[in-house]
């Protein structure tokens, strides 16, 4: 098993692409007209297809130090997500007035940051397991025929995605040499293909609604029998496939501002959520002042797109990266790692 992965721009800039879709999506649910069979549907359901699968396929490839994995996750993770909690509670405070701390379920889109946590954490236990890929796509499958697998811990979430982050610790530089070396011709063919697959499943499928997609319930709670559930769930597993494969071939290997977007993906993430949480609460575009532009209307995607590229720049500028870490780094080494050290000193000095 290959155990160090050489980094290059292709895995940056494709994580930047990745984190720009997040809050196109986000915001394409909230701008205030969303509606599935529509443009705004298509460009939801592509990125609802692929993005977290990929970005767990990545997260699974470099995580083959699986020591090192475990020793960073709660510092890198789940340090973040507890300081997520409160910090959300703060938001919809000021925002809203009233607020509730949830610790039963991740507020907003936490439950990434916790998945990731127990991914990384626990893969040194289970790339021990036998055929554990296999078992991992085997629970995935059923997982939306299982009562009790519901947004509670974002247990639903944590077993769907988990086959993707094991899925990308088990491939290596050799089998992603391969993939990229596929004609870009037949990729960029493939990646319309699969564009056209959103389309149908945007307008043609009206039984699978948006919501089904994320994955959070089981499939009877979005109304939709275990039959279909199984068969959705499979062709899920092969759009993100496909979807990561002609990423891997269509984006640019050099270092670009996509791969520098790669690279501060925590501050975009988090802080685009506050956005998304006003538009919520201020039907949408209109944010509280103006009128929601027609939904019909050019004007009314671009303003979505052009909010979310906003986001992104500006959340993964320096003064939000730096702001990010000041305070996350900054509490760690205060609130936790100090206290440890301290800890430690006091056990040589008085514990024999």
């Amino acid at each position: 098993m290959e155990k160090k992965i050489i980094r290059d721009p292709l895995y940056d800039t494709f994580r930047g692409l990745l984190i720009w879709c997040i809050p196109i999506s986000h915001f394409t649910m909230e701008a205030g007209h969303f509606v599935q069979d529509s443009f705004g549907g298509v460009v939801y359901l592509t990125i609802n297809v692929f993005v977290i699968q990929a970005f767990m396929f990545l997260a699974g490839y470099f995580s083959k130090n699986v020591d090192k994995s475990r020793n960073a996750a709660f510092k890198s993770l789940l340090w973040p997500y507890i300081l997520s909690i409160f910090f959300f509670y703060e938001v919809r405070m000021i925002l809203w007035g009233n607020a509730n701390l949830y610790f039963k379920q991740p507020p907003f889109a936490m439950w990434f940051l916790l998945a990731l946590f127990l991914y990384k954490f626990f893969i040194k236990s289970l790339i021990k397991v036998p055929y554990i890929l296999w078992i991992s796509f085997f629970i995935y499958l059923i997982a939306g025929c299982l009562p009790f697998l519901t947004e509670f811990m974002s247990l639903a979430r944590i077993v769907s995605y988990l086959p993707f982050f094991i899925l990308g610790y088990y491939v290596n530089s050799s089998h992603i040499e391969k993939i990229k070396k596929s004609n870009k011709w037949k990729m960029s063919m493939l990646g319309i293909v699969l564009i056209y697959v959103s389309v149908l499943l945007a307008y043609k499928l009206p039984q699978i609604t948006h919501g089904w997609y994320l994955l959070r319930n089981p499939g009877a709670s979005n109304g939709v029998n275990w039959t279909l559930d199984i068969t959705m769930r499979l062709l899920l597993v092969l759009l993100g496939v496909l979807w990561i494969i002609v990423s891997l071939n269509l984006l640019p290997k050099k270092e670009n501002y996509l791969s520098y977007v790669g690279r501060n993906t925590m501050p975009i993430y988090i802080f685009h959520l506050v956005i998304r949480q006003w538009l919520k609460g201020n039907d949408g575009l209109s944010f509280g002042i103006v009128g929601v532009p027609d939904p019909n209307s050019v004007i009314y995607y671009i303003s979505i797109f052009v909010l979310a590229s906003l986001s992104v720049v500006v959340f993964s500028s320096k003064p939000f990266v730096k702001l990010y870490d000041i305070v996350v780094d900054g509490s760690y080494e205060i609130l936790i790692a100090k206290p440890i050290k301290l800890t430690e000193k006091i056990k040589k000095r008085y514990i024999k």
